[in-house]
């Protein structure tokens, strides 16, 4: 498998993260840790969205340890993540405005992609990831 390029899922992402299924854990820590600049790993942005829910209804992960956790997969540079200059402006609402990781990014990929704003029943979101309430 040279100069390939491997998705990963959610599973492994929170295995690997969390740490919780001994088993598991293990498989996904070798895995992501066998990653390489020729053979990287992709987390799509569903995978990171769904990521991001686990952590925090699963997990119950505040918003700074999900952010934490966002950084270190950008950082990796075994890793692609798809729409990271999305995931960084996501980032920056978290952490600005209090947004939830998965309504900030949803905003901010929306902005990338030329919306002229993203509408929700969602105050929250509303409110702390820039999105437009509707009424």
């Amino acid at each position: 498998m040279t100069g390939e390029v491997i998705g990963v899922d959610t599973n492994v992402l929170v295995r690997y993260i969390v740490q919780d299924d001994l088993r598991q854990a293990r498989l996904a820590t070798r895995f992501m840790n066998s990653l390489t600049r020729s053979e990287p790993g992709f987390v799509s942005a569903i995978t990171l969205t769904e990521t991001s829910w686990v952590l925090a209804r699963r997990y119950q992960a505040s918003g700074e340890d999900i952010a934490k956790a966002v950084e270190l997969l950008l950082a990796a540079d075994v890793l692609i993540v798809e729409h990271a200059e999305s995931v960084h402006r996501a980032l920056d609402a978290c952490r600005r405005h209090g947004a939830g990781f998965a309504d900030a990014f949803v905003a901010a990929i929306g902005r990338d992609a030329g919306c002229a704003e993203t509408v929700t029943f969602d105050k929250n979101a509303a409110k702390r990831a820039g999105m437009r309430l509707l009424r």
